[in-house]
């Protein structure tokens, strides 16, 4: 824009001919309006983190239940993905000098989940090699299994917040989120998958 007054002179903009490509040149302006983009972005993370929270989808145990097919009871990680992309968003959004302007409960968010990652694609890869080997398990078998899938379902359980008939559980050790055995736990679990239940996975195949 400045160019252009230098080749057209200083009221450029005034002058009949000026008058569409001004026009042109602040809807072209208007586009390239970082701040627009990025209050934007904060609404839209706002509420996702209302509407989460008032789900309780951020609750800080790491595994809710769910009801499959034939209301099966499944294991789920309780990490939500689109906040990986948070995490993401916000590094690059420091790298383009916006780390003033990121609101602070963002910023908490992005941190708690970049923390909770790693342990969260863990869970995710045992918790599913679970569910498919235990959907494998016929009734004849599962007493030959039965103390295999205990083992693991009580490791489970210390990470969610209700037993399975809705009452508060009140076993001496829960897991959350933020626990400091979190990765020893983890670790655990996935140890107790992959050696009592994924070498049946080829068997029941």
């Amino acid at each position: 824009m400045k160019r252009m007054g230098d080749v057209l002179g200083l009221n450029w903009g005034q002058h009949l001919e000026g008058r569409q490509l001004r026009r042109s040149g602040d809807e072209l302006l208007s586009k390239l309006d970082a701040r627009a983009f990025f209050r934007a972005w904060v609404t839209d993370w706002e509420r996702e983190l209302s509407s989460d929270k008032a789900t309780g989808r951020l609750n800080s145990y790491p595994i809710i239940i769910i009801t499959g097919r034939s209301n099966k009871l499944i294991p789920k990680v309780n990490f939500d993905e689109k906040y990986e992309y948070l995490f993401r968003e916000i590094r690059h959004l420091k790298w383009l000098g916006f780390d003033k302007d990121i609101p602070r409960t963002l910023q908490i968010v992005a941190e708690e989940s970049l923390a909770r990652y790693p342990h969260a694609m863990a869970l995710k890869s045992a918790l599913r090699s679970f569910t498919v080997v235990r959907d494998l398990i016929t009734p004849e078998l599962e007493p030959l299994m039965d103390t295999q899938l205990k083992a693991i379902q009580e490791s489970i359980s210390e990470a969610f917040d209700v037993s399975l008939d809705g009452t508060k559980i009140t076993s001496k050790r829960r897991v959350r989120w933020d626990t400091k055995e979190m990765a020893e736990w983890v670790a655990a679990l996935t140890e107790l998958v992959s050696t009592r239940i994924q070498p049946w996975q080829h068997i029941f195949h």
